[in-house]
């Protein structure tokens, strides 16, 4: 029933109420015998459903991959949805666990809170549909994560789901004035920052989105990959090429080592001076190899996944003017965990045919010609919060280039655009999107966009790019301070310094 709450559906009171009886079933069984390891197992087992029910589109990937990939399965996704439960188990030990109801609602929020902040980081991380995703980015509601990012956002969604099982259990209605007041706060704040939202764009700046729509099967099988990138190119240069500025594909279009494809190069380049004299820089997506010394000093191949920008002169002659390295990669579809070890018994990378990738030594803004300082985050990179950089080069925009043909007819890419326009929220800044497959467009700093592409059919947006409005906050510096919090929440319960009613004892 949570699962009605995340993207498509955005029925965020059903995720409220099945979080309230959650923490009504937690209340339940601390009254066992051994209320921990019943704590333990009602927070695994509502952590399982949430992640089985909400992330079974990532078996897709497999099937779209072969028929040798489907054994992966069970495994690789089952055991993701196992890895991440464990943390709602712990949270939920810790919070049957507790003596009296005002504590255990105040350990409920904490100790889930940070249990997200765990999954979050942890083994790289999976911050996947988080409570604070059950409201739909753009609106009122999801204008706090502003403030205190989906981090707070998901904190408040616990600590509202406790105040209202204290009323279920109590018939004590003080604890629902408080929940409808938080509620008419953050719907409130929203409201008049939405109102008065900045409208201003950057001059000169014209992005052609395109769509295209294919199963990633036929993308990786050589017969049908090439015209699926003809009609690619097609779209690209229909009428009104002319007043473009900006050429934005999205990851997948094209296999491989694009930039190494002089082929496709020179035929992009002749077809753009063929209809206009001002051809826009190609923002593209590709592999690149590095040869560099091994730790033993023996040159070593690394391969990394690259956001590439490519200007063309007015003959159509190509030039790579930029790239940016992807840091946060995708565990068995881009990489091995635990390296050689793990590949000698012969664990495959699911998304691509050679070694494993590279990771990018750190997250760098870019300055790609004609753009303001820019942020690339390919596909699975702008599910994290806080990964736009902070440096002196400060970053105007967030480009995302997603490939979600890998999951099909799925909710798997409406929930993937969902979260990735929460960072142009928390970041105050545009969010370019194009994905393959899913849902493309260009959303403001508040998270909204007037038109997309649902990457159904084929065609083309051609729109322009909104300023950046800037952070409220560093979202970094917010989530240290809520895992701070969280935790002194949980080590004055441990030790006794947080009473049965919620208060600090007097000793």
């Amino acid at each position: 029933m949570a699962v009605f709450g995340f993207a498509p559906f955005h029925i965020w009171g059903l995720t409220l109420v099945s979080l309230t009886l959650l923490f009504l079933r937690l209340v339940g069984v601390s009254r066992w015998d051994r209320p921990g390891r019943a704590g333990f197992w009602t927070g695994l087992l509502f952590g399982l459903g949430w992640f089985s029910a909400s992330c079974f589109w990532i078996a897709s990937a497999f099937i779209e991959r072969g028929p040798e990939f489907i054994p992966m399965i069970p495994p690789l996704v089952g055991g993701l949805a196992v890895l991440l439960s464990l943390f709602w188990g712990v949270a939920g030990a810790m919070t049957a666990r507790q003596a009296g109801l005002r504590r255990k609602g105040l350990v409920f929020m904490a100790a889930f809170t940070l249990a997200e902040l765990a999954r979050g980081h942890v083994l790289s991380g999976f911050p996947w549909n988080m409570a604070a995703y059950a409201f739909e980015p753009g609106g009122a509601m999801s204008q706090s994560s502003s403030l205190f990012g989906v981090y707070g956002l998901t904190m408040v969604m616990y600590g509202l789901a406790a105040l209202i099982g204290m009323v279920v259990l109590t018939r004590n209605w003080r604890p629902v004035v408080t929940a409808l007041g938080a509620l008419t706060l953050m719907a409130s704040f929203g409201s008049v920052r939405l109102s008065n939202a900045v409208q201003d764009v950057h001059p000169g700046v014209v992005l052609r989105l395109v769509a295209v729509p294919f199963r990633q099967s036929e993308k990786i099988n050589p017969e049908t990959s090439l015209g699926i990138v003809n009609a690619y190119l097609g779209v690209s240069v229909e009428p009104g090429i002319e007043a473009v500025t900006h050429l934005v594909w999205p990851e997948g279009a094209v296999n491989g080592f694009a930039t190494e494809d002089e082929a496709l190069l020179r035929y992009m380049g002749q077809q753009l001076a063929q209809r206009t004299d001002t051809p826009p820089v190609w923002l593209m997506n590709s592999l690149r190899r590095e040869i560099g010394p091994d730790r033993d000093g023996t040159p070593k191949t690394r391969y990394y996944n690259s956001a590439v920008a490519i200007t063309f002169d007015t003959d159509g002659i190509p030039a790579i003017a930029g790239s940016n390295d992807k840091k946060k990669l995708v565990p068995f579809g881009e990489f091995i965990p635990g390296g050689e070890l793990v590949e000698n018994i012969g664990a495959r990378l699911v998304s691509t045919a050679i070694a494993s990738i590279s990771p990018a030594p750190e997250k760098r803004v870019s300055e790609f010609p004609g753009l303001p300082p820019i942020s690339p985050q390919i596909c699975y990179e702008v599910i994290f919060p806080g990964l736009t950089p902070n440096g002196s080069l400060q970053a105007q925009a967030i480009l995302n280039q997603s490939n979600d043909a890998w999951f099909g007819g799925t909710i798997g890419p409406a929930q993937h655009a969902a979260i990735a326009r929460y960072r142009a929220i928390e970041e105050g800044m545009p969010l370019i999107r194009s994905a393959a497959n899913g849902v493309s467009g260009v959303f403001d700093s508040y998270g909204r966009a007037e038109r997309v592409l649902t990457g159904k059919r084929v065609g083309q947006l051609d729109t322009v790019l909104p300023v950046s409005i800037g952070q409220t906050v560093e979202m970094t510096r917010v989530n240290a301070v809520l895992a701070l919090l969280n935790l002194g929440l949980l080590l004055l319960s441990i030790t006794g310094m947080l009473g049965p009613k919620g208060r600090l004892n007097s000793t």
